[in-house]
């Protein structure tokens, strides 16, 4: 009862109040769903671990579209729902990155994996609603987690103090998508965003945050994902702007109508196949040991996107369309017509190609994807926005810096923005030093990035034009933002023909070199 006493004080408009003693505080948030216990990160920073957002896809429930949370799965309104670890990542596959144990998880893996984190500002002010930024990480839709330190939000919290940053968790590879002919509903990892995002709809305002002021971010498979519920969900598409980094939706259209054949080849190892009838061998395929399932992935198989085999996304013609479809919609404007900010790094290719500790990258391979992959997929659908008179400002990322370039040959390659973003850099293992002038400009520059994605999220509509002088979009015009060009910590507006004008005829990607990248796995947890 004293416990029920103390906690009696509700939250009201939505803030996050905190137990205090002598000897810590204990975060706390109240709404429908029942009063979470969080953990203090920092001084500055609260966070609320693990807290789910659907059903866990379990038994009857693997391979289905996520399931409503049922409040029977949580304590009642008196008692506490601990909310201070994360909770267990998603089966995955890891692989060799240059980035090494930044992106490997701190956490198990497990099917229960459907939650989301989130992380608050400690000294947020009591009856105010804060925007929120929930952003989504990449991975080829086969690996990654909240738990990745690489993700790790804390500092980007700590900087901003009133911005609340969600990470959340989905199915991947077979687990998130199957590709099974048996199935009524595909491209289950895709669903699993959605229902995140309708979970904070309603609510996100229990941990302080403003569900009509959510911008949805993401990187690669992140941004990929986050795009395509922007056409699959154009009329309710709950978030009010969305951040691309490095994804569109054109890399995951080019997929073929069936994907890959990984859920009939694993169905075949563990005794499931049955070309007759493929409801018995679905049903078949739930009875079978996730642990054992995840094992029997070929491991001399890799999906659309060259490196994690196991399950990519498929067209579906509801979560996803084809390469045609996108081009006719994205004319047309038949997408939610939100505010939108997105970029591409310089070098993206050196972060998705087969690598050497000492040589390198094959620079030519590299050019080509980033050009082809990542450039003229973000070029188009720059072009339809501005088409479409949708607030759109695109940039491109051209600095490097050691603290985020662990090998000295890297340029500005994939995924090097995130810990510019996050703040998370002290989770990269860096394999030379920098200079005091070096470290003094990636401050700098850390500080105007996260400005920037700060600014736009406070205010999608207006922050970037009136915080930077930064016009909106158009092919034709000195928009395009290159941020910090030679290694600086500055910006420069530049014409994005510069970049654009070979994608009138960009350069095919050799698949067959693009597909043995990045196959070979660091050692999965087991």
């Amino acid at each position: 009862m004293r416990i029920a006493f103390l906690f009696s004080f509700a939250l009201f408009a939505g803030a996050v109040v905190s137990a205090t003693s002598r000897s810590g505080r204990t975060p706390l948030a109240r709404g429908k769903q029942g009063t979470y216990a969080g953990i203090q990160l920092s001084n500055q920073v609260d966070a609320f671990l693990g807290v789910p957002y659907a059903e866990p896809p379990i038994g009857p429930l693997r391979f289905l579209p996520p399931q409503p949370l049922k409040r029977s799965k949580l304590v009642n309104k008196v008692d506490i729902n601990n909310a201070t670890e994360f909770s267990p990542v998603c089966y995955q596959f890891n692989y060799r990155t240059v980035l090494g144990a930044a992106t490997l998880p701190r956490t198990e893996e497990s099917e229960d994996c459907l939650t989301l984190n989130v992380h608050v500002p400690t000294m947020a002010a009591c009856g105010r609603l804060l925007p929120v930024f929930i952003w989504s990480f990449g991975g080829a839709f086969a690996e990654g987690g909240g738990s990745v330190p690489l993700y790790d939000p804390t500092n980007f919290v700590a900087e901003n103090k009133d911005i609340i940053v969600v990470i959340w968790n989905y199915r991947l590879n077979i687990f998130g998508f199957p590709n099974c002919p048996a199935l009524d509903a595909q491209n289950l990892g895709l669903r699993d965003q959605r229902a995140a995002l309708e979970w904070l709809r309603d609510n996100i305002a229990d941990f302080g945050g403003d569900p009509t002021r959510m911008v949805l971010g993401g990187q690669s498979a992140g941004a990929d994902a986050g795009h395509a519920m922007l056409y699959s969900h154009s009329k309710d598409p709950i978030i009010s702007a969305i951040a691309m980094q490095s994804g569109s939706v054109q890399v995951i259209g080019a997929a073929s109508d069936n994907a890959d054949a990984e859920f009939i080849r694993v169905a075949e190892t563990v005794g499931c196949r049955d070309s007759a009838n493929r409801a018995k061998e679905l049903a078949c395929m739930r009875r079978i040991d996730a642990h054992r399932l995840k094992h029997a992935v070929s491991n001399k198989t890799v999906n659309y996107f060259g490196s994690p085999p196991g399950g990519s996304p498929m067209i579906d013609n509801v979560t996803l369309f084809t390469l045609a479809e996108y081009a006719y919609r994205g004319q047309k404007g038949k997408f939610a017509k939100v505010p939108t900010l997105m970029g591409i790094m310089d070098a993206e290719g050196d972060g998705v190609s087969n690598w050497d500790a000492k040589a390198g990258v094959n620079r030519m391979l590299s050019n080509i994807l980033t050009i082809t992959l990542f450039n003229c997929n973000i070029a188009l659908e720059s072009s339809y926005r501005a088409l479409n008179s949708v607030p759109i400002w695109r940039y491109r990322y051209m600095g490097v810096f050691p603290e985020v370039t662990p090998y000295s040959w890297l340029r500005a390659y994939h995924i090097a923005d995130v810990p510019m973003l996050l703040g998370s850099q002290d989770a990269i293992t860096a394999h030379y030093t920098s200079s005091p002038s070096e470290k003094r400009h990636y401050r700098n520059a850390a500080q105007i990035f996260r400005g920037i994605f700060a600014s736009f999220i406070r205010d999608p509509f207006n922050g970037l034009t009136d915080n930077y002088d930064w016009p909106t979009f158009s092919p034709h015009a000195k928009t395009l933002m290159e941020l910090f060009p030679k290694n600086s910590a500055t910006v420069l507006l530049s014409d994005p023909s510069t970049y654009d004008k070979i994608c009138e005829n960009p350069p095919p990607i050799p698949w067959e070199l693009f597909n043995s990248t990045g196959a070979t796995s660091s050692g999965s947890s087991e």
